[in-house]
């Protein structure tokens, strides 16, 4: 065994002897996947693997416990100051052994299961989410304020969202299904599918989403099949990095045989509230079904 790999498990093993040694007031539970795990009653120092699970923790006031997060978390502003531990994708488990998290919080869809079973493997606890229906969303927000030691915060949390849900559907009470396209990606040209998260929403929102007949989680749409599919209604998803999406409404609101067909509106809406299945789906929410149905929705008065 040469001496740099001598060095670097002797580090592991270190690393792996001040993890493991849960606090005395520890439970099993277990995680949205079934899988069963042993977490500290009250932990102290949370990793998020997701954007959308740092917001949970910020959500549920436990953001003084949170030691590192994943690249795109930036919500709340003061999640922009949490140490980096990489892409959610393929996050750097040296980085996040450094900070000695008591429990990690990851996401089926965002975290690929080789990222869970490597950190579970050393020792520290991994709680994995499974969101895909927003409707289960609030008693998932319940379930981790309970994990987190913050019952009444994750009690808050689900009635709030709760109470945006039951709001959408009953101004969209008795309103006719608007078929829509939503574009997350322009280059190539990419909506969503019916397993998707925004798909749901999309559906909840009062909208016919013109891509769920396609068998692909983010199916690759051309625009013949738009064309064909006459969406009523046109959002863009912020979601593309470096997005200009000025220029981006006028391509689409132009656009021959799509865009600028007598009455369809091509709107955007914030990709942070659609995707991260987290405390704003609830606006996110609000703000596509105010897109697709404006008229069930109308204009606050000014203050």
């Amino acid at each position: 065994m040469n001496i740099r790999r001598h060095i670097a498990m002797t580090f592991i093993l270190a690393l792996l002897l001040a993890l493991t040694a849960l606090p005395a007031q520890a439970r099993m539970v277990n995680d949205e996947m079934g899988r069963k795990i042993q977490v500290p009653d009250h932990p102290q120092r949370l990793i998020g693997l997701t954007p959308s699970l740092t917001e949970v923790f910020f959500a549920l006031g436990l953001g003084d416990k949170v030691v590192g997060a994943t690249t795109w978390a930036d919500y709340p502003p003061q999640a922009r100051k949490l140490t980096r531990v990489g892409p959610y994708v393929s996050p750097n488990l040296e980085r996040i052994l450094a900070l000695r998290p008591d429990l990690v919080l990851a996401n089926k869809d965002g975290n690929p299961p080789w990222v869970v079973d490597r950190i579970s493997g050393l020792g520290v606890p991994v709680y994995v989410t499974v969101p895909v229906a927003p409707k289960e969303l609030p008693q998932s927000m319940e379930r981790l304020g309970e994990l987190l030691g913050a019952p009444q915060a994750g009690r808050r949390l689900a009635g709030k969202l709760r109470e945006e849900m039951a709001e959408v559907a009953r101004r969209l009470k008795g309103a006719t299904p608007r078929s829509t396209l939503v574009v997350i990606g322009s280059h190539p040209l990419v909506s969503v599918g019916k397993e998707t998260m925004n798909h749901h929403l999309l559906t909840m929102a009062g909208g016919a989403n013109i891509a769920a007949g396609i068998n692909q989680r983010w199916p690759r749409l051309n625009l013949e099949y738009i064309i064909q599919a006459k969406p009523q209604v046109i959002i863009l998803s912020t979601m593309e990095r470096g997005q200009n999406l000025e220029r981006d409404l006028a391509y689409w609101r132009t656009l021959p045989g799509v865009g600028d067909r007598p009455g369809v509106r091509v709107e955007w809406v914030s990709s942070d509230l659609i995707d991260r299945p987290g405390p704003r789906v609830g606006q996110g929410l609000k703000n596509l079904a105010r897109l697709i149905h404006p008229e069930r929705f109308p204009k606050e008065p000014k203050p």
